[in-house]
């Protein structure tokens, strides 16, 4: 459910829970002099009708959760690559609750991260270099996207964001899958309607968050900077998850471009057959396609595109000008 209706509820004392008004003033109105506290809160949808919104409790207020206990993120870190006791009979390895604002929560598990996460020690130079696990841009993206588009509907605000520190990868799950009807291939390429759009628009205003459909693309980026398998994205039965991974997950040969030592005539893996499949049902570039499977335009051509317009599986919407840049494929009635 979009966050536009109004949480009408009492608080102590009668003060309404939005105490942060003065920072969020200056971020934003300070060439509005003239504009009171009230008139700000409302006009940013913080506020309405004196009360605040659900958008302006998560962003502005001194502890949400005294209304909302659930809107949270549970952290845990276990030790294996399944959730399970170990021989010990240890469950995690460390189990954390963050609460606050959406600000206070998202640094708090990124904390988590960066303290369980691995530090690689690099020497270039002579100068020493400290690589993490997870890189922090891509954590970062991942669980500000969790809260900003997370279901916060009557059904869903009993349920917090999980956060799961497995030896092999990072998973992320909220409630809410992908909004508006758009498929998941979607993600990061079209411009998608958003389900918190005043959420969304005060976080952008204390600059803790934008709306540029930009951070899969980022995540991806990092994977591929950092020399790991490519993300995940599930959308599953009202529900989304993000599986990130680190340099330890087992990695399938075609995850990347063709390195020293790698064979590069192993088999296309059906998987990422499939996801092309889909994501063409619309005529899509070359360019595209290599975007959306995290991999080079050469190598995408060289290993998917042009085998699968050979097997009849993609069809070109100009046959008579294959090297046309204006090139489109597109998913055949035979695949």
């Amino acid at each position: 459910m979009p966050l536009n209706r109004y949480a009408a509820l009492s608080h102590h004392d009668g003060e309404p829970a939005t105490s942060k008004h003065s920072g969020f003033r200056r971020v934003f109105f300070e060439a509005t002099p003239r504009r009171s506290d009230d008139e700000i809160l409302s006009l940013t949808g913080a506020m309405q009708n004196n009360k605040p919104t659900l958008a302006g409790m998560m962003t502005l207020g001194d502890y949400p959760q005294r209304i909302y206990p659930n809107l949270c993120i549970t952290a845990i870190a276990v030790n294996g690559t399944v959730l399970q006791p170990d021989d010990g009979g240890e469950r995690f390895i460390d189990n954390k609750r963050y609460e606050g604002t959406i600000a206070e929560m998202l640094e708090g598990a990124l904390g988590f991260v960066a303290r369980n996460g691995k530090t690689r020690v690099v020497i270039r130079d002579g100068k020493r270099t400290d690589i993490p696990e997870y890189p922090e841009t891509a954590v970062r993206e991942i669980i500000t996207n969790a809260l900003m588009h997370r279901d916060y509907g009557p059904y869903c605000n009993g349920t917090p964001i999980r956060l799961v520190m497995f030896s092999d990868r990072l998973e992320c799950w909220n409630p809410g899958g992908v909004y508006g009807g758009q498929s998941i291939n979607d993600l990061g390429y079209a411009n998608m309607p958003t389900r918190n759009p005043t959420l969304v628009s005060i976080l952008e205003i204390e600059k803790i968050a934008e709306n540029r459909h930009s951070g899969i693309p980022v995540i991806r980026d990092e994977a591929r900077t950092h020399g790991v398998r490519q993300p995940e994205f599930i959308d599953q039965r009202g529900s989304f998850l993000v599986r990130f991974f680190n340099s330890s997950a087992e990695t399938n040969a075609s995850d990347h471009d063709a390195t020293p030592g790698q064979d590069k005539n192993s088999p296309r893996p059906a998987d990422v057959e499939n996801t092309i499949l889909a994501y063409c049902a619309e005529p899509r570039l070359a360019q595209e396609i290599a975007n959306h499977v995290g991999r080079s335009l050469q190598y995408t051509r060289r290993e998917y595109i042009r085998p699968m317009v050979e097997a009849g599986k993609l069809s070109l919407t100009l046959p008579d000008k294959p090297k046309s840049k204006y090139q489109r494929h597109r998913l055949t009635n035979a695949a």
